[in-house]
């Protein structure tokens, strides 16, 4: 057998590149030397005008409701004029009056304490929806790099498969190799060409997907740089979930406006102003009023049970939503340890074996000591090797990113 010295060979007007020539155009573009991180990702997702009205919104709606809940009703202004003949005649009567409606139950001050809890749910909301986005802008970020990364995988792949089929091709002309093997060759590099059109489409879906997100821009031109796997798998996990808290004022601010809807005591209403007679005998007096309905048939029952079925769902949500998202928490930190710890046992043990063994294969080849399946077969592990440490790092991350969105204090 003669021994060949390089895999790689002059590129053939192959149909299957048409399909990665933009991608790869696109990375090999002058106007490519931008680079796009995971945080600049995040940052340029939540500076866009619709995420922050997105989060700002809700604020603004409970904003506005506790003012209206602060703000006293208007009193009321009645004017009354009867006249005799006309209300030009001789005599008439004329009424002035002010009125003004007073809580004296409290619901007032009970609305507005669960005014204030709406508004402190809709804070912890916002600051909920903030890491969503954040960390929806880098899953689809390291999604678009792992794409990026497979890409690269099957390339390489393909262009080793296509430098073995040269060097079969010329060994079959010295009478070294069989035409089985050369189609034996060929036909696993034309399945890595298809390979190499899928892993390109999944590149071009991949980062529309990010930009989509993140906006249009100079930045659609960036490299994205960064890790897949997480620098370290935290141990701990700090503070409260921002979503939990929000349900705690939700809770809050329905236990609020039971209370307030228990109080059936009646406003009052109380009025003063002046009575003016004109004619024979002019005369001027003062009035006072005072009204109040009488809670005979309406005690505010209905509301009541109403706010009261409202104020133990939000309690039961609550309760729900702490026990699942403590087990999700603690489900997503031992996939995470488990996962970090199983990525870099897996580069340091099985993918640097299958490198090693890629690379014993391709020198056993060229010194004629193995057949070229056997080349074959120590590529085809070089690269599944490859895709399992791209699959355990990009799940390593997802598991961070799911902490990172319902704690966001944590690392990313």
């Amino acid at each position: 057998m003669k021994p060949f010295s390089r895999l790689a060979v002059p590129k053939k007007p192959i149909l299957h590149r048409l399909f990665v020539l933009p991608v790869l155009a696109l990375f090999a573009s002058p106007a490519f030397a931008q680079t796009l991180t995971a945080d600049e990702a995040a940052r340029l997702a939540l500076e866009r005008p619709e995420a922050s009205q997105l989060i700002d919104a809700p604020i603004g709606v409970a904003e506005g409701n506790l003012t209206s809940a602060r703000t006293w009703s208007n009193p009321t202004l009645s004017l009354e004029r009867e006249g005799v003949e006309g209300f030009a005649g001789d005599g008439s009567e004329t009424f002035v009056q002010l009125e003004q409606t007073f809580d004296v139950s409290g619901r007032r001050a009970l609305n507005t304490r669960g005014a204030q809890a709406d508004l402190q749910a809709a804070t912890l909301s916002a600051v909920s929806e903030r890491a969503r986005i954040d960390a929806e802008a880098r899953r689809r970020f390291y999604a678009a790099l792992a794409a990026d990364e497979a890409l690269t995988i099957e390339t390489r792949y393909r262009d080793e498969l296509e430098g073995l089929l040269a060097a079969t091709e010329r060994r079959q002309a010295g009478g070294d190799a069989s035409r089985y093997d050369v189609e034996r060759v060929r036909q696993e590099y034309l399945a890595a060409g298809v390979a190499v059109a899928q892993a390109g489409a999944r590149v071009f879906e991949a980062r529309q997907s990010l930009f989509a997100l993140i906006g249009s821009g100079d930045a659609q031109e960036a490299a994205l740089v960064g890790a897949l796997l997480p620098d370290h798998a935290p141990l701990d996990l700090p503070g409260v979930s921002p979503a939990i808290a929000a349900l705690e004022a939700e809770a809050e601010a329905a236990d609020w406006r039971k209370r307030s809807a228990g109080r059936y005591t009646p406003d009052v209403t109380v009025g003063a102003g002046f009575r003016q007679i004109e004619g024979p005998f002019d005369e001027t007096g003062l009035l006072l009023s005072f009204s109040v309905p009488l809670p005979l048939f309406d005690r505010n029952q209905g509301e009541y049970r109403a706010r009261a079925a409202e104020a133990s769902a939000a309690e039961a949500r609550l309760r729900l939503a702490e026990d699942q998202v403590a087990a999700d928490l603690a489900t997503l930190q031992y996939r995470l340890d488990a996962l970090h710890e199983a990525a870099t046992r897996y580069d340091a043990g099985a993918l640097a074996s299958a490198s090693e063994l890629r690379r014993i294969a391709l020198s056993a080849f060229n010194g004629g000591e193995i057949a070229v399946f056997e080349v074959i077969d120590a590529l085809g592990s070089a690269r599944d090797a490859q895709r399992q440490s791209l699959s355990l790092k990009l799940d390593a991350r997802t598991a961070a990113l799911a902490i990172a969105e319902r704690l966001p204090e944590t690392d990313r």
